[in-house]
């Protein structure tokens, strides 16, 4: 594990560009060169610090949430694009984002998503559930979303209600990855719950295909897959866990210094690292 980029405070979000890098870092939003790590630009976006924020970017604008309010920015730029007030206090911010070509998903506390479309920036409001939402995943014309009270949903986007869900825990599902590299077997969603179970779940039916006990002795998230491999990482362990696809069995696991929480991004044998006690981006070469 190298260190690759140094900021002035732990990196909150990032995206994973061809050529650039842009991290959410305290009230900032700066952008970095791919290949050398170095700073380009950066720009104030808030005037006051906070850890409770969440970046999404995609197709030329970033998407940054703070407890209740939503802000777009042109990703080339950083020039802002719109701010929409989505709630009002601890019972309606916002708990997870996700996004594809036409719109923007954020997920409120309590059970609603609010959609804003991403030319006309027109906003729509939808009772989903009476638990929260942490865990967003786009999947073709569907959603998928995990709760605090453990179901996972499968929402159709055109109408934003529920087609099929399914129970995985009693506690939060915390954290989703959709894996669509398995050739004849379709896609696989892994999730992981609170109760540090990681479960291997089968799109096409929408049925679980494997589940893990303790995978992690405290939360972890699912980071992504790389070759037949798919990769956890737990924060409050400081572990990084290998996972074959197949087997569905542990190969291996890495002790890392991390703490409490962080990103993760995947890209061929590098993997993109944040956690609070990291200033900046570690990577990590999967194969060395």
């Amino acid at each position: 594990m190298k260190h690759f980029i140094t900021t002035e405070s732990a990196v909150l979000g990032f995206c994973v560009g061809d050529h650039q890098i842009d991290c959410l870092c305290a009230n900032k939003l700066q952008k970095f060169e791919k290949a050398s790590g170095q700073l380009l630009f950066e720009k104030l976006i808030f005037k006051k610090n906070g850890l409770a924020r969440i970046l999404t970017a995609d197709n030329g604008q970033i998407f940054v949430s703070d407890f209740c309010t939503l802000s777009a920015f042109d990703q080339h730029t950083y020039e802002l694009l719109g701010k929409w007030q989505l709630g009002e206090d601890l019972t309606s911010d916002i708990c997870g984002m996700t996004m594809d070509d036409k719109s923007i998903y954020c997920s409120i506390r309590n059970g609603k998503i609010i959609t804003i479309d991403r030319t006309s920036f027109q906003k729509t409001e939808h009772i989903i559930s009476d638990s929260s939402m942490w865990s967003l995943k786009s999947y073709r014309g569907h959603l998928l979303c995990g709760t605090v009270s453990g179901q996972l949903l499968l929402l159709n986007k055109a109408s934003l209600s529920i087609e099929k869900s399914l129970v995985l825990s009693r506690q939060n599902i915390r954290s989703l990855f959709i894996d669509s590299d398995n050739g004849p077997r379709g896609s696989i969603l892994y999730a992981s719950a609170q109760d540090k179970k990681l479960f291997q779940i089968d799109l096409s039916q929408f049925e679980i295909r494997n589940v893990q006990k303790n995978a992690h002795a405290k939360m972890f998230d699912c980071a992504g897959t790389y070759h037949d491999i798919l990769v956890t990482v737990s924060h409050p362990c400081g572990e990084i866990a290998f996972w074959d696809k197949h087997a569905f069995q542990k190969s291996k696991s890495l002790s890392v210094p991390l703490k409490l929480s962080g990103n993760t991004y995947l890209e061929g044998n590098q993997m993109y690292l944040t956690s609070r006690n990291i200033y900046g981006i570690d990577l990590i070469d999967l194969e060395s």
